[in-house]
């Protein structure tokens, strides 16, 4: 296997997308979607790293009402942050980082000298790490069984509770046994003012990329990047029997 011991520096994106001590969720959703990241550093007036806060925490914090799937409460960002924030220095090197995100199930790292925040190591970036090493191992060897569907026609309230019953941070949507979409954090938070029984079909995302289970993980991440999706499904004569996203790509290089 790839050796993954270049510093975090050279991976890592700068400057890291924040959000202050006492500001509202409401606020971290639409940094979100302006932002397109999946997760905020908050910081206090020093600028020193306190938490992070992500759309999984929005998502887990929702309040459902009448009339649309549910909505983002007025609450700080503190109330729900994790804390502390997985933090490595800028020494540190790659696989320390993905060691990290596989020990803690989370989908970034923070990098810091001082307290201070100086960047931010995501899946993605592990995935570009894997993609330059052209590392030829089929991605069947990383990719997990545990495949969550729901149906194109199923309404968007249950889909959302399956997101965060099944622990997943997507869904794959199908037609019949042929998957059409996926259904993730960012569709279920940009979809939550809809009616509960919208069809899912409606909010999900169509951009889906399916490969086979030979192809090598170099090559599968590569074209993840190129489209700009963070899982790639495995699928055969029997369907989707696979999935790999970002924290199976962590596996590779530890």
């Amino acid at each position: 296997m790839a050796n993954f011991e270049m510093p975090v520096t050279e991976y890592m994106s700068s400057p890291v997308e924040t959000i202050r001590i006492g500001e509202s969720l409401i606020a971290a959703n639409e940094s979100f979607s302006k932002q397109g990241v999946s997760a905020l550093g908050v910081v206090n007036d020093e600028g020193k790293l306190k938490g992070v806060v992500s759309r999984t925490d929005i998502l887990h914090a929702a309040v459902f009402t009448e009339g649309q799937t549910f909505r983002v409460p007025d609450r700080p960002v503190e109330e729900i942050m994790q804390s502390p924030a997985i933090q490595l220095t800028p020494d540190d090197p790659l696989s320390a980082a993905a060691k990290a995100m596989l020990k803690h199930r989370v989908h970034r790292v923070f990098v810091t000298r001082s307290g201070k925040l100086e960047g931010v190591v995501s899946t993605r970036d592990l995935m570009r790490a894997v993609r330059e090493k052209r590392i030829k191992t089929p991605i069947a060897e990383i990719a997990s069984s545990s495949v969550v569907k729901v149906k194109a026609e199923d309404p968007i309230a249950l889909a959302v509770d399956r997101l965060d019953l099944s622990n997943k941070h997507g869904l794959v949507v199908v037609e019949g046994d042929f998957p059409v979409g996926i259904f993730d954090q960012v569709c279920a938070l940009e979809s939550r003012r809809l009616p509960p029984q919208t069809a899912v079909e409606h909010a999900m995302n169509v951009r889906i990329l399916i490969l086979p289970a030979g192809i090598g993980m170099g090559r599968a991440a590569a074209q993840a990047l190129g489209m700009n999706v963070r899982r790639i499904l495995i699928e055969n004569q029997r369907g989707v029997t696979g999935i790999v996203g970002g924290l199976d790509f962590a596996r590779v290089m530890t």
